[in-house]
């Protein structure tokens, strides 16, 4: 019997493959890969707690001085630490005036920019979407790195609101540049989101050199020299303004230029693990997992730079990957001297280096959509993001838990500064002089723990 009459009636191999699961509605698959928002939304409600830690606490002064009528400028236009950040500040005054300075309200607000940030994210991966056919689930390993538990600090914290702030608005940066370059209307958006971006966090300013990489390289159409030019302007003037008046900021650890070039297998070992640090249950298991996706991306960089309609689809990842890439030096610069899992345990700013996995990932993906070859790779980085993501997650929910109750008892030492000894007090505050002052503050204001209390504040009666 010949092949022909013996496989007569049986599909070819090629069709036999597409006998798949029905297809799953988009709104369905858009609910499915948005759940990560619910799930760290209840995290946050159940594990936040109402007390000023660590930063907060500098914010306490300015608060005062809203409440007695006598905020100034210099309140809100200061410099905190190597960065200037009025309008994080601006906006941490506006919720303490609402919430009467419920500190779980800057958490909120926190998760809400990252929720933001998300969104955006999921603009960029529609424009992949429109060159290579990728089901909108794919999304959701973005959405599970970038809202992970392992920032804990940033989605717990009130002090993670500037970073989550200024990350949002760089990303609106790189979303309203990429569409300024194919409508100039969008040029005054990008700016003032630039402006924002540089003035909410201490890496706000490298949203300008984003920004105009991305003018220069447009998406579509020719670039602008009128708009390169503007964008030049605008980036001179915000930078003036920036460092108008801008003092260096000591600290008490080793830093500097020489101090990095003294130690290269150190500085390398922290980069790893900064940029690393959205995933992992430690910081070793974050470090190796991220060698592992960096040279898996490095050939898959490779391929892309090498096909146009890859370089316009992927462009904005690029553009986030490059905005974290450049954050490196500065923070080596300022940073290394307090060891190298230093990034790793600094939790809020683990959402800043998720853009890392999650462009390694862009690029994985939209390859092995076009290549078969590259099918393996994304599968070997899928795995290796799973193990990331499920330690990052279980660590993040370990810290909750056991920081949650330690976190409530010192909530009520707060509350009973009044009664308690010296020795309780830095629970809340490291200095029990100043942290009883601060409390008064807030007691006297009944702003806080506080709030609530009958009568007008003691400070007016």
């Amino acid at each position: 019997m010949s092949l022909d009459k013996a496989t007569a009636g049986v599909p070819p191999m090629e069709q036999r493959r597409t006998v798949a699961w029905p297809p799953i509605p988009e709104g369905v698959q858009v609910a499915i890969v948005f759940l990560p928002v619910l799930l760290t939304l209840l995290f946050v409600a159940v594990f936040a707690v109402d007390l000023p830690i660590a930063d907060q606490w500098e914010v306490v002064p300015a608060v005062m001085h809203m409440e007695s009528g006598h905020l100034q400028w210099s309140d809100i236009y200061r410099q905190h630490n190597e960065a200037v950040m009025p309008v994080s500040m601006a906006v941490t005054l506006l919720l303490a005036k609402v919430t009467h300075y419920d500190v779980n309200a800057e958490a909120f607000v926190a998760f809400g920019c990252l929720t933001v940030g998300l969104v955006v994210l999921f603009a960029f991966f529609r424009r992949v979407q429109r060159t290579v056919p990728i089901p909108t689930l794919a999304f959701l390993p973005i959405s599970t790195i970038f809202l992970g538990w392992r920032g804990h600090e940033g989605i717990l914290w009130g002090a993670g609101l500037y970073i989550n702030l200024g990350l949002m608005f760089l990303l609106l940066t790189i979303w309203a540049a990429l569409r300024a370059t194919e409508s100039p209307r969008f040029v005054g958006l990008a700016m003032v989101m630039a402006v924002l971006a540089t003035f909410s966090f201490g890496s706000g300013l490298v949203a300008w050199p984003i920004g105009l990489a991305v003018l220069l390289f447009p998406t579509q159409g020719r670039r602008s020299p009128l708009l390169l030019l503007l964008w030049t302007a605008a980036a001179v003037a915000s930078t003036a303004t920036y460092f108008h008046g801008y003092a260096i900021h000591r600290v008490p650890w080793p830093t500097g230029s020489g101090f990095v070039l003294a130690h290269p297998v150190m500085a390398a070992q922290y980069a790893l693990v900064y940029t690393g640090s959205a995933l992992g249950a430690t910081p070793r298991a974050d470090a190796w997992i991220n060698v592992v996706l960096i040279l898996l991306f490095l050939p898959a960089a490779w391929s892309v730079v090498r096909n146009a309609e890859f370089r316009k689809a992927l462009l904005p990842f690029a553009a986030a990957l490059a905005f974290l890439v450049l954050t490196v030096p500065p923070i080596l610069l300022g940073r290394l001297g307090l060891g190298v899992d230093q990034p790793y345990y600094a939790s809020r700013y683990a959402a800043m280096a998720a853009l890392g996995p999650v462009t390694i990932y862009m690029f994985l993906l939209a390859l092995a959509c076009r290549t078969v070859a590259w099918r393996k790779g994304l599968a070997i980085g899928l795995v290796v993001l799973v193990v990331g993501i499920v330690g990052g997650y279980a660590e993040g929910l370990v810290y909750a838990w056991l920081d949650h109750p330690k976190k409530a008892a010192c909530r009520q030492v707060l509350r009973d500064y009044r009664s308690l000894e010296d020795s309780y007090l830095t629970c809340f505050y490291p200095d029990f002089e100043v942290g009883r002052r601060l409390a008064f503050w807030l007691d006297e204001y009944h702003l806080g723990v506080f709030r609530g209390q009958s009568g007008a504040p003691k400070a007016k009666r």
